[in-house]
């Protein structure tokens, strides 16, 4: 999988500078997909070596308050990353560097504020809308839809405009508790 050991430990410190630059917790959807994005290095890889270093202690596995899971640095993890940061030379680090700083805003919106469509054992589809601070959900909804296609689009709905839908919903529930206290 490797092509030596070398690759495998600079795959490793890899990991470790992606966590510590962009400094929040991640998924491993949205650490795959930084991993990922400039092309250097492969699904399996990062999978394994991602493995090693929790088991070493060098990175944080947490589930969120809905549990999903989340991975960060340790402060082992600093550490290594810091006594290793050469094996990042020959503009890897800095490739990886203006791949984050290029994609920071997008890539910090989606650990935050997100949404996801999925099916049910039974084919159900629905949608996750959520907004995370730390590793609590402190909005999280889930909605059944028609199908994938319309789960989509409610996905980008809340992608786009989660403030604006949020407080609609809000506002509906107030207005429901308003009238029944009328009554």
């Amino acid at each position: 999988m490797f092509e030596n050991s070398e690759q495998y430990t600079a795959n490793k410190i890899l990991i470790l500078f992606v966590l510590d630059k962009l400094g929040i917790r991640m998924t491993d959807n949205a650490l795959s997909a930084v991993l990922l994005g400039p092309g250097l290095v492969n699904y399996f890889s990062i999978q394994e070596c991602r493995e090693d270093l929790i088991a070493k202690g060098c990175v944080k596995r947490e589930q969120d308050s809905n549990g999903s899971v989340l991975f960060s640095v340790t402060e082992k993890g600093r550490e290594r990353l810091n006594q290793m940061r050469y094996m990042l030379s020959g503009g890897l680090g800095a490739r990886y560097e203006a791949y984050i700083e290029e994609n920071r805003d997008a890539l910090e919106r989606d650990m935050y504020v997100n949404a996801d469509c999925f099916e049910d054992a039974s084919g159900n589809v629905y949608v996750r809308c959520y907004v995370r601070e730390g590793t609590n959900c402190i909005v999280d909804i889930k909605l059944p839809v028609a199908d994938r296609k319309d789960g989509a689009a409610v996905c980008e709905a809340w992608k786009n405009n989660t403030s604006g839908i949020y407080m609609q919903l809000m506002k509906t529930f107030y207005d429901v508790i308003k009238n029944k206290e009328d009554v």
